[in-house]
C-alpha cells in the first residue's frame, strides 16, 4: 500500500480514538517554595484573564489548524494556603472549515460532547497537573459552510499553594469528545469521535497569574488537594476484554428530584431527560429463553416483528461522570403479531419433572411498551462504547398442551398470574473505521439477561392445574438471549421497507 493510503488509515484511528472524560478531579499540590517575605495578606477580588493560542487537531484527513482560547476569573491575590478556584472557565476550540466539512460528510448535524484541557499549574520550580476536565460543551448545529467553535464550560479543581511566590496557569493538549447526531437525532456512524488538540510549538502558554503572599509564622507543610468527587451509581468500567460499563441512568420517577448530583455540590448537576418526538423503526428479533426447573429451553425460531420508537426522550449530563457516560439516549419498542404486542407462538418440548414428554405452545405478550436505554461511553481504553438495558414485562400465556401425547386442556386463561420481568443488556463499540460491532439499538446483535417465570394462574377446565405448572415451570434465573436485527430506520435507509431476519445466536 502507498504512503497516502497509510496515511489516512492513522488519521482515521487518530480522529476516532476515544479517552474517559470521566477522569477523578484532583490536582496535586505544590510543594512548599521560598517565601517573598513578611506579608499579611488578605484576598482581593478577582480578574477576567483570556489567553488565545494555536494548536494543530488531529481531524480528518491529517493535522489540521486550529485556535482555542481559554476565559476564567482569576484572584488577583491570595494568602499561602488559601485555595484558588478559578471560576467562569471556558475552552473554546474553533475547528477549521475543512474538519467541518469531514464532519458533515458523516451525516451529522449537531455535535455536543466535552472539552478537557490538561495544562500546569507552577510556582518556581515546582509545577502540578491542571486536569480541565469536566467542561461540557452544548448541542450546536454544523454550520453549512465555514468553521465551527467548540465551547466547554464547566467548574474545575482548586489549587492551595502553602507558601508565597507567583501561581502560573498554562494550557495543554487539549481533547475534544464528541457526539454527532443526524438532523433526525439518529446518531451517526460511530456516533462518538474524540479528537486530540496539541499547541504549536514556540508560543507562551500562558494563561494567567495569581499572587500567592506569604503568611507570617505558617507551617510549609504538604499542600491540601480537592477532595474527589462522591461515587457514582455503580464503579467504573475496566479495561478493554472483560470491561463491563455500568448501564446508563433511568429517568427521574414521578416526584423525584430530577437534579440527582454527580458530583461536588456546586460544580456538577445531572439534569433530567429532554423529551422529543420519537423517531419510528421497524426490524426483527428471535432468540431462546431457558426454562431452569426443565434443562431445557423456548426456542424463539420465527422472528418476531418489534416496532421501536427511538430516541423518545435524550439526557447529557452537565459534567462527565466517573464512569465515562456522557449520554443517554431513552427509547421504547413494542411486538407486533396478529394485530397483538406480542411474539409469534412458541412451540416447545420438555420432559416434565424429568421423565414425561410434554409439548406446549407459549404465548409471549407484553404488558406494556419495553423501555430502553442506551449510555454513550467514552472508555479508558480508547473506545467509544455503547451499553443498552431494556427492561419488559411480559405475560405467559400456554395452549395446544400434550403430555406424553394426551392433549390436556389447560382451557383458554392458562397463563402467569402476573407478567414476567425481562431485563435484557447489549453492549457494543465502534472501531477506528467507524464499523460497529456487537450491539447497538440501531444496527442490532445479542442481548442477554435473564427472566424470572411467575406462578401460573386459570389453569385447567375439570380440574385445578396451577400447582402443576407452577411447581413445573416457575422460578427465577431463567437465561435469555436475544438476538436483534438491523432496523429500518432514517439512520439506516437500506434495510427499508424490509430489513432482515436475524439468526438466533445460541
Amino acid at each position: 500500500m502507498g504512503s497516502s493510503a497509510s496515511g489516512g488509515n492513522r488519521a482515521r484511528r487518530t480522529w476516532a480514538r476515544t479517552a474517559s472524560i470521566g477522569a477523578v478531579v484532583l490536582v496535586a499540590g505544590l510543594v512548599p517554595g521560598t517565601g517573598t517575605g513578611t506579608v499579611i495578606a488578605v484576598d482581593e477580588g478577582v480578574r477576567p484573564v483570556r489567553a488565545d493560542f494555536g494548536y494543530r487537531c488531529a481531524l480528518p484527513g491529517g493535522p489540521h489548524p486550529a485556535r482555542v482560547r481559554v476565559a476564567a476569573a482569576l484572584p488577583r491575590q491570595v494568602a499561602a494556603g488559601r485555595p484558588v478556584r478559578p471560576a467562569d472557565v471556558r475552552v473554546a476550540v474553533e475547528l477549521p472549515a475543512e474538519a467541518v466539512a469531514r464532519l458533515a460528510a458523516t451525516g451529522a448535524a449537531t455535535a455536543h460532547g466535552a472539552v478537557r484541557l490538561a495544562g500546569r499549574v507552577t510556582q518556581g520550580d515546582d509545577s502540578a497537573d491542571l486536569p480541565w476536565t469536566q467542561l461540557t460543551a452544548p448541542d450546536r448545529a454544523l454550520p453549512a459552510t465555514g468553521p465551527h467553535t467548540v465551547e466547554g464550560a464547566g467548574a474545575v479543581p482548586a489549587v492551595t499553594a502553602s507558601s508565597g511566590g507567583d501561581l502560573t496557569f498554562s494550557a495543554g493538549p487539549v481533547t475534544l469528545d464528541l457526539l454527532l447526531r443526524r438532523a433526525d437525532n439518529t446518531p451517526t456512524a460511530p456516533p462518538g469521535l474524540s479528537v486530540t488538540c496539541e499547541p504549536e510549538t514556540g508560543q507562551d502558554l500562558a494563561i494567567g497569574r495569581v499572587a500567592v503572599l506569604a503568611v507570617p509564622g505558617a507551617d510549609e507543610r504538604p499542600p491540601a488537594v480537592d477532595e474527589p468527587p462522591p461515587a457514582v451509581d455503580e464503579p467504573p468500567p475496566g479495561g478493554q476484554g472483560g470491561a463491563t460499563p455500568p448501564g446508563p441512568a433511568r429517568p427521574p420517577a414521578a416526584g423525584e428530584d430530577p437534579g440527582r448530583r454527580a458530583g461536588p455540590a456546586d460544580e456538577c448537576v445531572e439534569l433530567p431527560p429532554t423529551t422529543q418526538d420519537p423517531v419510528p423503526s421497524h426490524g426483527w428479533i428471535a432468540g431462546f429463553a431457558n426454562v431452569l426447573k426443565l434443562g431445557s429451553a423456548m426456542y424463539i425460531k420465527d422472528p418476531g416483528l418489534m416496532k421501536v420508537g427511538m430516541a423518545k426522550a435524550t439526557q447529557t449530563y452537565q459534567c462527565p461522570r466517573d464512569d465515562g457516560l456522557v449520554f443517554t439516549m431513552y427509547s421504547d419498542a413494542t411486538f407486533s403479531y396478529g394485530g397483538k404486542p406480542q411474539l409469534p407462538p412458541v412451540p416447545s418440548t420438555f420432559l416434565t419433572f424429568g421423565f414425561m414428554p410434554t409439548t406446549a405452545t407459549a404465548e409471549l405478550t407484553l404488558d406494556a411498551p419495553m423501555e430502553i436505554a442506551t449510555g454513550s461511553y467514552f472508555s479508558p481504553d480508547g473506545q467509544f462504547s455503547e451499553v443498552t438495558k431494556a427492561t419488559a414485562k411480559l405475560w405467559v400465556r400456554l395452549r395446544d398442551v400434550k403430555v406424553n401425547g394426551t392433549p390436556l386442556d389447560v382451557g383458554p386463561a392458562c397463563r402467569t398470574a402476573r407478567p414476567m420481568d425481562l431485563s435484557l443488556t447489549g453492549r457494543g463499540w465502534y472501531d477506528a473505521e467507524g464499523r460497529p460491532h456487537g450491539y447497538t439499538v440501531v444496527t442490532g446483535g445479542p442481548l442477554t439477561g435473564t427472566a424470572g417465570i411467575p406462578e401460573f394462574s386459570g389453569c385447567g377446565v375439570t380440574e385445578d392445574l396451577d400447582r402443576l405448572f407452577t411447581a413445573a415451570l416457575s422460578g427465577g434465573g431463567n437465561h435469555v438471549k436475544m438476538t436483534q436485527g438491523v432496523l429500518c430506520s432514517p439512520g439506516q435507509p437500506e434495510f427499508c421497507p424490509d430489513p432482515p431476519k436475524p439468526k438466533p445466536e445460541r
